[in-house]
């Protein structure tokens, strides 16, 4: 166990950091999450170094810190891989044809315009309410900082353009989270009654349906915008911490 501890650590630390670097290279240094592959990757290299240190002395603490810690990544490192399993197959879902409403959780927007992220997900919405005219949509994400107009607006102007009909159209533009889009969200639908189809982010699809069914939503469906960008692999992984964040608070 000593060995593949050691193994797992270095392997992991030598992957945070090419990617660190990879996407610096590529997407840019203000990329969200950018910062954790190398304070990652640091941390699992140093710690693999001291472990066999800390066996080695005579100090009480650090010899039995280092044989739990010895057991405990590879069972924490094989739990990570179960949940980042089971977001992908979730993410797979199909969700039901003429759902009364679909509900596009917004994501950032650049000035006036969509970014990659928030594009897929109004993609997905539009191929949705063409193949199912009987949807409404509501478009959720206020403003934020360095944007002209909210998110919904956004949203709402692009499936336009995309052939949706304005009367079609329904906003939510006061949110800042995930849980505010779809608690301001449900204002404009009835949650209890109503079926719901949530379009987000692949890699998020599974908090955002979980936290409309402990807001009160009874018949939700969710259907994953996907993308391969090369954050992509980063936003799977940081939604493992989200999704601790949100059971924490109690969002979950």
């Amino acid at each position: 166990m000593f060995r593949i501890t050691i193994y797992l650590l270095r392997g992991l630390s030598a992957g945070c950091l090419f990617y660190f670097l990879v996407v610096l290279l590529l997407s840019g240094i203000k990329t969200s999450f950018l910062w954790f592959w190398i304070a990652a990757g640091v941390f699992m290299g140093i710690l693999s170094f001291l472990l066999p240190t800390w066996l080695k002395g005579k100090h009480k603490v650090l010899f039995f810190s280092a044989k739990t810690i010895i057991y405990i990544i590879p069972v924490c490192f094989l739990l990570f891989l179960c949940i980042e399993l089971f977001l992908i197959y979730f993410s797979r879902q199909t969700p039901i044809a003429n759902t009364d409403y679909v509900i596009v959780l917004g994501a950032q927007v650049r000035g006036k315009i969509p970014s990659k992220t928030l594009n897929a997900r109004i993609q997905t919405a539009a191929k949705y309410l063409l193949e199912n005219p009987d949807s409404l949509v509501i478009c959720s994400g206020g403003k934020g900082e360095n944007e002209d107009i909210s998110e919904a607006n956004a949203i709402a102007e692009s499936l336009v353009l995309l052939g949706i009909s304005k009367e079609r159209i329904l906003l939510e533009d006061n949110s800042t989270s995930t849980v505010e889009n779809l608690e301001f969200s449900s204002s404009l639908c009835d949650p209890k009654t109503d079926t719901i189809t949530i379009i987000t982010s692949d890699f998020h699809l599974y908090r955002a349906c979980q936290i409309a069914k402990n807001l009160g939503y009874q018949k939700v469906f969710g259907l994953g915008a996907k993308e391969f960008l090369i954050t992509t692999p980063g936003y799977y992984i940081r939604e493992f911490f989200a999704l601790i964040k949100e059971f924490v608070t109690g969002n979950l």
